[in-house]
């Protein structure tokens, strides 16, 4: 697992990749929630070099988008290949996380501007 942090003006970008599963997720947890505990409130999660991800790894973006929710703060999560969306649809989470198809997309929803372009 590989992650790198970008930011474009207010909006983090965090980008994982490869797979994200028991023996990683832990410390993307770590990365993650720090990110959120030193103040970033509009995080992008770039998942389109996500090959794989299992319940573990699901975990972490829950906590992170319930830690952010409090906060006034949002998580969006783009890109996600259609085996990792599949994971996604099945357990439910699609339906409790904004989960769009670009990172364009998802910077526009955390402008607060959800327009197609």
């Amino acid at each position: 697992m590989q992650i790198k942090e970008d930011k474009q003006g207010e909006i983090l970008i965090v980008t994982v990749s490869e797979h994200l599963d028991t023996s990683t997720s832990s410390i993307f947890e770590s990365r993650l929630l720090g990110m959120v505990d030193r103040g970033e409130r509009k995080i992008v999660v770039d998942c389109g070099t996500l090959e794989y991800v299992n319940s573990a790894g699901l975990k972490v973006f829950l906590l992170a988008a319930k830690r952010l929710e409090p906060l006034g703060g949002k998580l969006v999560l783009c890109a996600l290949a259609p085996s990792v969306l599949m994971i996604f649809e099945m357990i439910g989470f699609t339906r409790i996380m904004k989960i769009v198809s670009t990172l364009d997309e998802a910077i526009r929803v955390l402008k607060g501007d959800a327009s197609p372009a």
